[in-house]
């Protein structure tokens, strides 16, 4: 009985120690194994890469739902115009309306040339009384004397006329000053956004129209 228990022991060392032979082996065989290199790509299952699109295809529809191509491009309208004459504006309106383009009015205020103005800008009333008795003894009357003295030497809406007057008084040892004169008149454009079906029927409208055309710019 002594001699069993003697082998069993014998037998259990012998196994121990097997084991931990065999550990200190696979260690080292770990030590000995060149590295991984960079560039190595690590392998994937063909299971594991139809996951792998399937997430990706899924994760794309859900961003074109939250926002669709083209969301963040500006809208392109265009405008049409300047209309000088409100019924005019409201004739192509309505060419418009029939395009289906949904045309907005919209008016703006522009300056507009009426004519030129040969004057001396305002000075003290003596000096201005002083210029007029000199124009008085030329038998020059095409004058007169307005606010803060300014001494107006007549409007005309030729520009020739305006440097004949200019030229006269200049004569007389007198230099005045020739400038434009503008009234602010309103202007009519109808704005509406942009459709390429409509391109053909309003080229056509701009060419029955020489005195407007169109602008494209953003939507607002």
């Amino acid at each position: 009985m002594r001699n069993v228990v003697y082998l069993l022991v014998v037998v259990n060392l012998a196994f121990l120690g097997w084991n931990i032979f065999q550990s200190q082996s696979a260690r080292q065989a770990g030590h000995d194994l060149p590295p991984i290199p960079e560039a190595a790509r690590p392998l994937v299952t063909l299971q594991e890469r139809e996951q792998a699109a399937t997430e990706e295809v899924t994760a794309l529809e859900a961003l074109t739902v939250e926002e669709p191509p083209g969301a963040g491009v500006g809208l392109v309208c265009q405008s049409l115009g300047p209309f000088l004459a409100l019924d005019t504006m409201q004739a192509v309106e309505k060419q418009l309306d029939a395009m289906e383009l949904k045309p907005r009015q919209r008016e703006s205020a522009r300056q507009q040339p009426i004519g030129y103005w040969v004057y001396l800008p305002e000075m003290e009333r003596a000096e201005a009384k002083r210029l007029a008795q000199k124009l008085d003894d030329r038998n020059d009357k095409e004058y007169f004397i307005g606010k803060d003295n300014v001494l107006s030497l007549g409007a005309f809406k030729d520009m020739s006329r305006a440097r004949i007057r200019l030229k006269r008084v200049r004569k007389l040892g007198i230099e005045p000053r020739l400038e434009t004169r503008y009234r602010t008149a309103a202007e009519y454009w109808l704005d509406f956004r942009a459709e390429p079906a409509a391109g053909e029927r309003l080229t056509a409208l701009v060419a029955g129209n020489p005195a407007v055309w169109l602008q494209d710019g953003a939507c607002y």
